[in-house]
């Protein structure tokens, strides 16, 4: 197995396996469509409730049979969910593409990283994993800020022109998937899939540990806000009077921002440890305190804060799970991470969309910050407690040892 290869392909493949331009008209294609903002949200939480059904079996299979069949076998989902969206006339034909895209998502999810840390691992070279995995999420970034320019043009020609060109980008995520090398990795029953057996003792490793459960909390009550925000993105920016047909260079704005953050996320980090994930989440929480106050287009610029949580939230709560877990369980583990968050998004989802409905963007982002306050507060709390505590056996006797990380 050659890492260097491996490297290089991971690096293409995380160009092009998240690159669906569809973020700066996706509001727009299922308006075009003749759905209502509540069936948009709606098919949110759909979405939602069918990566938590299939985020852990699926994670089993990236384990089992392989990471590269998993990561190929979710980009044609992918292509699949896009052209039934492009042929689609209902809320109900528009479910079952959601149905199908989760799937393909929950498939991706975990698979590659997973492959990648094992690649390192197999030669002690795990230590790269971070600088590897802020590299690629940056090139994925730089890509789909200039589709969301691409994306804005040719909407105007054709409103299913995106998900065409993102169906092109599909097939070729397949052909780089097909070419890494996959990583031997040890497992207890090479002759049978246990899938039950995979998920059971993988939830029972997240059980036991305490450091994979903090993590794992944060992430739900991050991942909940951090999606609010993205979606409150173009209500805010049409009630600013901000022109739809420049929706795509202000995303494109946006990618290029969480681009250059992903990429130095290692410097970053190193900057504010042990604080890391508190500072990402006070930099939604500013965000959103600004966006509420700020009612004119300039307000747009604190957008970017959440840009900078965005460019760091992967690289960083990655690679401190990636420290915890034990390779036979790897992609398992991190499925359950997007299940927590996918869960956790589904039951938001719905209270996103009666805010907007009965209030406006502005007292939206307020009432969002003082949520996050609240939430955070106790997440935080629960995290500190078990990040920065170690237990510790000498001479016989248990004790607790404080440490300086997260």
């Amino acid at each position: 197995m050659s890492i260097t290869k491996n490297i290089r392909n991971y690096y293409i493949y995380s160009t092009f396996a998240e690159l669906l331009i569809l973020g700066p008209i996706f509001m727009l294609f299922f308006v075009a469509k003749g759905l209502s903002y509540t069936q948009i949200m709606t098919l949110n939480s759909v979405a939602a409730v069918s990566v938590v059904l299939f985020e852990v079996p699926t994670g089993a299979i990236a384990d089992k049979i392989g990471r590269k069949f998993s990561m190929c076998l979710g980009a044609i989902f992918w292509a699949i969910s896009l052209l039934v969206y492009i042929l689609g006339t209902n809320f109900f034909i528009f479910m079952i593409a959601e149905v199908i895209f989760s799937i393909g998502a929950t498939l991706k999810s975990g698979a590659d990283t997973a492959l990648i840390y094992d690649s390192l691992k197999s030669k002690n070279n795990e230590h790269r994993f971070q600088k590897i995995e802020g590299t690629a999420r940056s090139l994925s970034l730089c890509a789909q800020a200039i589709g969301s320019i691409i994306a804005s043009y040719i909407y105007e020609i054709n409103i299913n022109l995106p998900m065409i060109v993102s169906i092109g980008f599909m097939i070729i995520t397949v052909i780089v998937a097909l070419r890494f090398d996959e990583p031997s990795i040890k497992k207890e029953n090479d002759d049978t899939i246990q899938y039950f057996k995979q998920i059971k003792d993988s939830g029972k490793y997240i059980f036991n540990h305490e450091k994979i459960k903090a993590i794992l909390a944060f992430s739900m009550v991050f991942y909940i806000f951090y999606r609010a925000g993205f979606l409150y993105f173009q209500p805010y920016m049409k009630a600013v009077d901000i022109p739809v047909k420049t929706f795509g260079v202000v995303f494109f704005i946006f990618n290029i921002t969480a681009a250059l953050v992903s990429k130095i996320s290692d410097r970053i980090m190193s900057k504010t440890k042990p604080k890391t994930l508190t500072f990402m989440a006070a930099l939604l929480i500013v965000s959103f305190i600004l966006l509420g106050l700020v009612k004119v287009e300039v307000g747009v610029i604190f957008i970017l804060l959440q840009q900078i949580a965005r460019g760091l939230y992967r690289p960083v709560t990655r690679k401190y799970l990636n420290k915890h877990i034990p390779s036979d369980k790897r992609a398992t583990i991190l499925s359950f991470q997007n299940l927590a968050t996918s869960l956790a998004s589904a039951i938001f989802y719905p209270l996103i969309g009666i805010l907007l409905d009965n209030t406006n963007i502005f007292t939206s982002h307020l009432v969002l910050a003082g949520a996050m306050i609240v939430m955070m507060f106790f997440a935080t709390r629960y995290m500190d407690k078990r990040l920065g505590v170690a237990f510790k056996e000498e001479s016989g006797k248990k004790k607790f040892k404080t440490e300086n990380k997260e």
